[in-house]
C-alpha cells in the first residue's frame, strides 16, 4: 500500500473510533428531584413506635382519621440518596418505606421540637413512600426533600 492510501486508512479509522466513543459513554444521570410536601395528621398518637415494620397508622394504637394525609410517594429512575428534612415545631416522627412497606429509615427526635428527617441511600429504581406521623404535635407540617442520583 502506498503512503497516501495508508494515511487515508489511518485517518478514517481514527475518525470512526472517535465517533464511537460518545456512543459508548455512560448515560448522563437524571437531574436531582427536590421539593416540599405538606403532611396533615389530625389524629395525634403518643403511643407511636417509630421505625418499626407494623402497618398500622404510624405504628401506634390510634386509628387513622379520614382527614389524615400523611403519606407522599416518590418515583425514582435509579439509585441515589434521598434527604428529607421536616419543619415541625412539635412532636412528630417520620419514615421512608419501600414499595412493600418495609421501613428503610426514619426519625423520632429525642425532644418533641426536634426536626424529623433522614438521609437514606436508595439502591434501585422504584416507588418509595415518605410518611410523617403526628405524635403530639401540630396537625400540619411541611418537609423538604431532595433525591440525588448516583
Amino acid at each position: 500500500m502506498n503512503r497516501r492510501a495508508t494515511l487515508a486508512l489511518v485517518t478514517l479509522t481514527a475518525v470512526g473510533a472517535a465517533g464511537a466513543v460518545p456512543a459508548l459513554a455512560a448515560k448522563p444521570k437524571p437531574k436531582p428531584i427536590s421539593g416540599t410536601w405538606t403532611f396533615t395528621d389530625v389524629s395525634p398518637d403518643p403511643t407511636v413506635i417509630a421505625n418499626s415494620d407494623a402497618a398500622t397508622h404510624c405504628h401506634g394504637n390510634v386509628p387513622d382519621s379520614p382527614a389524615d394525609d400523611n403519606v407522599r410517594t416518590l418515583k425514582i429512575k435509579g439509585k441515589g440518596v434521598l434527604t428529607v428534612t421536616g419543619h415541625n415545631a412539635a412532636d412528630w416522627a417520620m419514615e421512608v418505606r419501600d414499595k412493600a412497606g418495609n421501613v428503610l429509615a426514619g426519625s423520632d427526635g429525642s425532644a418533641p421540637q426536634d426536626p424529623e428527617g433522614t438521609v437514606v441511600g436508595l439502591r434501585k429504581a422504584g416507588t418509595y413512600s415518605v410518611v410523617y406521623c403526628n405524635l403530639e404535635g401540630e396537625p400540619r407540617v411541611t418537609a423538604s426533600y431532595r433525591f440525588v442520583y448516583r
